[in-house]
């Protein structure tokens, strides 16, 4: 208890007290001790706003669980001094302690508190699916989602519950899940919406879209604020409804989603989802021969998505902005954008979209040499662990793709190569959905060309570029990537012959 200073001088060690009194009080009585401490902090602190000290307050108070339950006077002001504090912790970042508060705020309302408090129970479910669903326990969210749309009164309070079970769905790996359910929920806010679209269809609603957008795009629409939440709602569900077409269906059905979200934006004014409607637009029509047009579009959709300042949305953003239009720009800084996103969307508990920034990231660096190979190959390893952290399969597939180009680049898989890998069968399967399918078949494809150049296979590297123009959407950019090393190929087996 007792220590030497600097001085020579002998010195209590405070802590030490402090934990000796402590230990000195009874079992049976910590638990009033804590709590006490915790109801005269809250009553000196009630209606303050005072920062961390929240986390203080709560922890101790809800040490005295069995006393507030028989004091109904105290049951909901405790349940909102948890809710308060989870929300500073989801401030914080910190979806794991947020959890632990919305959990406490949760136990302390009464057993009708959806009859008797049905805000507070509606605010305090939905937090705490978040919060759960942020910190990886799946299984809780999933259930505490059905609860809410079990007792919701109305389809409006269930939406935010129905949107993050998409959410989860796509993180899962599950893009016709997340498909079926913004289909079912736009068919309830009015929308038709087909289960087949045909391409001519698409072919005349995109140049209708454009046509659309050169008319109206200015500083009168951008003022004009879409005031009508239902239809922000189904925008939302359409942006969703497209990001999870383009993983499981035809490419034309995705970009009818996109050109219909952006349609009712253009008619009806601008909303927080408005910047991603653009920029999907702008990331499935873009070409050679209209890249500065639909790269103006772009860039309008970054500046528009910066007004609005959700972190979520910008990150979304930012990732469809790298699959189309910031081809453009330099791969070196659109791989160090999104890795930021990455970071972005993880802390803010976006883990579906943070992991879309990752494998944008890792084909950028990849195709790039934004950082060395080892290194490079040392932070997908990173990745592919949070995916497993995550169980989040919507892209661990093409990081792994990824993962064994870079391999192959450092040694020929020698020594850097793992067991997980992505075979030809894992891409081709018959009873794969086409859409996921190509979509696969194509990365693959792709990175057979690339890896099979750089290692010097001649034969083989024109053998999958030759599958790549089989399957690849005509007029992308990937496209003219492939055309460039099937061209230095070619001209490689040229000079090879003329050796001969």
């Amino acid at each position: 208890f007792v220590e030497l200073n600097a001085e020579g001088y002998i010195k209590f060690v405070h802590d030490k007290v402090r934990e000796a009194a402590y230990n000195l009080t009874p079992d049976r009585d910590k638990k009033q001790l804590h709590y006490n401490l915790g109801k005269t902090l809250y009553s000196i602190c009630e209606g303050k706003d005072v920062g961390n000290t929240i986390f203080l307050i709560a922890s101790q108070i809800n040490h005295g669980k069995e006393f507030i339950e028989t004091d109904d006077t105290l049951r909901i002001p405790v349940a909102k001094l948890n809710m308060k504090a989870g929300k500073k912790a989801l401030d914080g970042c910190d979806h794991k302690m947020a959890y632990f508060y919305f959990l406490a705020a949760v136990s302390f309302l009464p057993d009708d508190s959806w009859e008797s408090y049905y805000d507070l129970s509606l605010r305090l479910y939905v937090l705490m699916s978040r919060a759960a669903n942020s910190s990886c326990q799946y299984d809780e969210a999933e259930l505490t989602l059905q609860r809410i749309c079990k007792r919701a009164r109305c389809l409006q309070d269930k939406l935010p519950a129905y949107f993050l079970m998409v959410t989860m769905f796509l993180a899962q790996g599950h893009p016709n899940q997340a498909c079926a359910t913004c289909s079912s929920i736009l068919t309830q806010l009015g929308e038709t919406v087909p289960e087949t679209v045909t391409t001519e269809m698409v072919g005349d609603m995109i140049p209708e879209t454009l046509s659309m957008y050169s008319e109206v795009y200015g500083d009168n629409w951008l003022g004009k604020k879409m005031d009508d939440s239902t239809l922000c709602n189904i925008v939302k569900f359409y942006s969703a409804m497209a990001t999870a077409a383009y993983f499981c269906k035809p490419l034309h059905m995705g970009a009818y989603f996109v050109c219909k979200m952006v349609q009712l934006s253009l008619r009806n004014g601008v909303c927080q989802y408005t910047p991603l409607a653009l920029m999907q637009l702008s990331s499935i029509v873009i070409r050679i021969d209209n890249a500065a047009f639909v790269h103006r579009i772009a860039k309008s959709a970054l500046v528009l998505s910066e007004k609005f300042g959700s972190s979520d949305e910008m990150t979304e953003v930012l990732v469809n902005y790298y699959i189309g239009a910031g081809h453009i720009d330099s791969y070196q800084l659109g791989a160090k954008r999104l890795r930021r996103g990455f970071s972005s969307g993880l802390s803010s508990g976006n883990a579906s979209t943070a992991f879309l920034c990752a494998g944008q990231w890792a084909n950028f660096s990849t195709i790039s040499a934004e950082i060395d190979l080892p290194s490079l190959l040392r932070e997908m390893d990173y990745y592919l662990h949070l995916l497993e952290l995550y169980k989040s399969e919507l892209i661990k597939k093409f990081i792994l793709c990824y993962r064994e180009t870079v391999s192959t680049l450092i040694d020929k898989g020698q020594t850097t190569a793992i067991d997980a890998k992505l075979s030809y069968t894992d891409v081709s399967d018959p009873g794969r959905d086409p859409g996921t399918g190509n979509k696969l078949l194509e990365m693959f494809y792709f990175h057979q060309v690339f890896r099979n150049y750089w290692i010097g296979y001649s034969e083989r590297c024109h053998h999958y570029a030759t599958k790549f123009f089989t399957v690849s959407k005509p007029g992308h950019f990937r496209i003219y990537v492939i055309k460039f090393y099937h061209g230095l190929n070619s001209i490689d087996k040229i000079r090879k012959q003329a050796n001969y």
